[in-house]
């Protein structure tokens, strides 16, 4: 193909191992992006589902028919904390220190037993005894988040029962070390903060780090580039 610009002639001309190479290149390239959009929507739409459930109205957990379908919902529930198995968990705080979070069983009117994380302690407070002025022994109202019990992440370590280090919460393997049996299909972390101030409660995470825009402009710009590349390689001067 001839053309003009400027007042010269250029000639437009392609080889066919080249083209489908550009194409394939091409369409990998648009698919990676339009499917980084969709994540994005995806994961804004999960956001959403979080915030409407965590900001929405206190409810009893006996009102909710399905509590494995509401995770983030709050909920009050009376009953009492088995502070004698204690559960810890290392994490980081909000505020990125390092720390535990506590988790212990939590005994409800109906002698049901579920597992609470009561918040998070720096390191120097991980020893029980180093905070018995933190330990709630009363029988009273909590309120809680609904949480579902994680699976093990790929570079997640696995649960050390033995050393009573939790990565993640596994009630399953968690009611081996009891003598009596937990709730399976989730687990409760608490609103608010302990005795004294600690554990610090409200350690719920509800936003997600959302960079599918910025990797879906990404591979949309590699595109136009490859574009303009392959315009530049084909076209000559006649």
């Amino acid at each position: 193909m001839i053309f003009k610009f400027k007042n010269k002639e250029y000639i437009f001309e392609t080889k066919a191992i080249p083209l489908i190479a550009f194409v394939v290149a091409l369409s990998i390239l648009l698919s990676l992006s339009t499917w980084q959009f969709k994540r994005l929507k995806w994961k804004s739409n999960l956001v959403d589902i979080r915030v409407s459930m965590y900001e929405g109205q206190v409810k009893p957990l006996n009102v909710i028919s399905e509590p494995s379908k509401s995770e983030f919902q709050k909920i009050s529930i009376n009953g009492k904390l088995l502070n004698e198995f204690e559960f810890y968990m290392p994490a980081l705080s909000k505020r990125g220190n390092n720390g535990f979070h506590i988790l212990v069983p939590f005994k409800t009117e109906e002698n049901k037993f579920i597992i609470f994380d009561t918040g998070w302690v720096p390191l120097l407070k991980k020893d029980r005894e180093k905070r018995i002025n933190n330990i709630d022994n009363e029988e009273k109202e909590f309120l809680a988040v609904i949480r579902i019990p994680g699976r093990k992440g790929y570079f997640q370590p696995d649960n050390d029962p033995q050393k009573n280090f939790w990565f993640f919460v596994e009630p399953t393997l968690m009611e081996k070390q009891l003598k009596f049996s937990l709730e399976k299909n989730f687990y409760i972390e608490a609103i608010n903060n302990g005795p004294n101030g600690f554990p610090l409660g409200n350690q719920t995470r509800i936003y997600l780090r959302n960079n599918h825009l910025q990797y879906a402009l990404t591979w949309l710009m590699i595109a136009f580039g490859l574009v303009g590349v392959y315009l530049f390689a084909s076209i000559k001067k006649k």
